[in-house]
């Protein structure tokens, strides 16, 4: 029988054994799919960090055993867990020109999965690091990914319209060839999410040009706005046409950035987007060459919701402004966990109360191998059944391979890092994600998570280290002295003798009267949940906490600023909750628009 969820029916908090064994058998069940079909690749037989594996598996190598258990108590035992150093020689393989992006077939071949890969996937580098590249092989032999259940999540039900916020650029595309130069195919380097948008779509780079004049049918901007290689023309091409149309019923963005930036420009931009409503004009904006043309044949003039929009008004001050706008608006899909839980606040006060915010679910570059527990709670995920093989590392443990557990074993209220093996060609690697296991799904028992933040993400000063989720819990506590915090990060404040866990913040409205307090708040908040944080303030081994704000609109230019710089993204571009880049930290220095402490 199956069991309806509401958002607020609790996961189980015991696994019962017949669930469990339903558990391993799904998830030994694609372990065995992915060493069946990956097997024959060139990583699995020449990576280093597979040698154990390979040789004990050496006498076994027939249809057989890849039907038991035997395989993966061989995988437990020898394969330690993977990180970017033991993948990267295999994919510059790709930057092996024989001329300026063309790559020799033979080289790539069954590389990492059977075949070649759909596009070759670029992170978002948030972190600070160069974007590191991951091969992405579209879909495998049972049919069944968790990125098309993510894709379908983005494009919600509504009554009327929707506004997809999302991008088909490609950084570069490479062309592999055979050795007599005959082309095989072309394949894009991009986001993951533009990669699996388009093999989901079936867009290949090839037809782009053919993608310029199309509208998709209850989507309120044309394809060609996929294509905008500017931000803010990007955006304000995706506002025009979401404002023209009163039958809006959802935004769909994937981060809560995204819509923060949407609803951002809609306000730096009102006037100049009405009159062009109200025209039928689309505005010369950068980056619209050869592209205008595809917007203005679906851009008539609107007088009568230019008036109605008018009548609206820009009064972001009252709640709801959103819904005012246009009142058929139902549902936005936008990540609001993690770091990204800060910006929740602000985006209820302009959606208002009842439009519903869906999740997606856990979308890493690496591999989406969690969907939400329920689309209206934000907070709760579910490990993936039908696809990647996912295995959890208890925090504070050794990497040893023996100590990772598999979603049968896992245990509420514990924290893992996630480690997983894909159909893409990863094989136990840490994809650097920390989450807390809050119960089991009691349809079929699968975990149930709660994203918890990214090693990356955790602040390491002096002896102590503050987990990210703990970075996030300390602002959004400082909140009640300096107002609504819609974006900040942190860094390490050299500019006292005594090293300093240094926060810059951007408020959502006016700075609070008692902001000088914010600091005080965040030491307190720190001291109770990190004993040796605590143990290094008594010691002076670092000084007290500083908040500088930041003028509005600061980390809206900061994700333009960065995809200029680096080539990603703008739909991907994020805020690191901690950073050591001191270009950014200066950058932000020099936006400073009041010291608090």
């Amino acid at each position: 029988m199956t069991i309806e969820l509401s958002p607020s029916s609790p996961p189980d908090s015991v696994l019962h054994p017949q669930l469990a064994a339903s558990v391993k058998e799904r998830s030994l069940r694609s372990f065995l799919e992915i060493l069946k079909a990956n097997s024959i690749t060139t990583f699995f037989q020449e990576a280093p960090n597979l040698r154990a594996f390979r040789e004990s598996l050496a006498g076994e190598m027939t249809e057989t055993s890849f039907a038991d258990d035997s395989s993966y108590a061989l995988y437990r035992r020898t394969v330690p867990v993977m990180t970017y150093e033991e993948y990267q020689p295999f994919i510059l393989r790709f930057q092996e020109f024989v001329e300026p992006d063309v790559v020799s077939v033979s080289k790539v071949m069954n590389l990492f999965a059977p075949g070649l890969p759909a596009f070759i996937a670029h992170s978002s580098g948030a972190s600070g690091g160069l974007p590191k590249l991951f091969a992405g092989y579209g879909a495998h032999s049972n049919g069944t990914r968790a990125c098309c259940a993510i894709v379908e999540n983005a494009r919600p039900k509504t009554d009327g319209t929707i506004c997809v916020i999302g991008s088909l650029l490609t950084k570069k595309i490479l062309t592999l060839v055979e050795p007599n130069g005959k082309l095989v195919i072309r394949i894009p380097v991009c986001t993951a999410s533009t990669g699996i948008a388009r093999v989901h779509g079936g867009r290949d780079v090839v037809d782009d040009r053919a993608l310029l004049p199309l509208k998709i049918p209850n989507v309120t901007s044309p394809m060609a706005v996929c294509f905008i290689p500017n931000f803010k023309t990007f955006m304000v091409i995706n506002i025009l046409f979401a404002l023209a149309d009163c039958q809006l019923g959802g935004i769909s963005c994937f981060y809560a950035t995204v819509l923060r930036d949407f609803y951002r420009i809609m306000e730096e931009y009102w006037d100049l987007l009405i009159h062009s409503i109200e025209d039928g004009v689309i505005p010369d904006f950068e980056g619209l060459d050869g592209l205008k043309e595809h917007f203005q044949v679906y851009f008539p003039p609107n007088p009568r919701r230019a008036n109605e929009l008018r009548a609206v008004g820009r009064d972001t001050v009252s709640p709801g402004w959103l819904k005012r706008l246009w009142p058929n608006l139902r549902v936005i899909v936008a990540t609001t966990s993690g770091a990204y839980a800060t910006i929740l606040p602000e985006m209820r006060h302009y959606v208002g109360p009842d439009i519903e915010i869906h999740s997606v679910g856990i979308t890493s570059t690496e591999s989406y191998y969690a969907l939400p527990y329920h689309s209206l709670n934000g907070e709760l995920y579910r490990i993936s059944e039908t696809d990647d093989f996912v295995e959890f590392l208890p925090l504070g443990q050794d990497k040893e391979p023996t100590l990772l557990k598999g979603p049968w074993e896992v245990v509420t209220g514990e924290s893992y890092e996630v480690c997983v093996t894909t159909h893409d060609g990863l094989w136990r690697y840490a994809v650097g994600d920390i989450v807390t296991v809050v119960g089991f799904d009691p349809r079929d028992g699968q975990p149930v998570i709660r994203f918890a933040g990214r090693t990356s993400g955790d602040f390491r000063l002096q002896h102590t280290v503050i987990p990210e989720k703990d970075v996030v819990d300390a602002i959004r506590a400082a909140q009640a002295y300096t107002g609504p915090i819609a974006e900040f990060t942190a860094t390490a404040d050299f500019r006292k003798a005594d090293v300093r866990h240094g926060f810059f913040i951007e408020v959502q409205d006016v700075l609070g009267p008692e902001a000088s307090l914010a600091p005080k708040i965040i030491k307190t908040h720190l001291c109770a949940s990190n004993l040796n944080y605590a143990k290094d303030l008594e010691g002076r081994r670092v000084g007290p906490p500083t908040v500088r704000v930041v003028r509005k609109g600061t980390f809206m230019e900061y994700r333009e600023w960065k995809m200029k710089r680096m080539g990603t993204s703008f739909v991907q571009t994020k805020v690191p909750t901690v950073t050591w880049d001191e270009e950014l930290v200066a950058w932000l220095e020099e936006r400073e628009s009041r010291l608090s402490a």
